[in-house]
């Protein structure tokens, strides 16, 4: 579905990683015009990453709200989620339930 949107933002984040390691080695360098415009360039990838995230996101959400779960109940649990017999009572809660008259 969004398998395009998912790869620009692998090729955008690759891309910002290769401008911090040169922007990194231009200020060991002390190159000051290359540095200015490689924090430049950095901004602008930046602020393109978030868009993209935040248009995935409106996505991601568009998709899945229309889509209604089911409430869980004893006898559609998912597989993994599959309960034991009930606890045993121990104890004067024990004892007690002996007592009790049953309906």
């Amino acid at each position: 579905m969004l398998s395009f949107e998912w790869r620009e933002l692998e090729v955008l984040c690759d891309r910002l990683s290769e401008l911090r390691h040169r922007h990194a080695a231009a200020q060991r360098a002390k190159h000051g015009g290359l540095v200015d415009g490689l924090k430049t360039d950095i901004a602008k990838l930046r602020r393109q990453r978030e868009q993209l995230v935040q248009h995935i996101a409106a996505r991601l959400g568009a998709a899945a709200g229309g889509r209604r779960y089911p409430p869980e109940t004893a006898d559609r649990r998912p597989p993994g989620r599959q309960d034991a017999d009930p606890p045993h009572q121990t104890g004067a809660s024990a004892k007690n339930a002996e007592r009790l008259p049953l309906l």
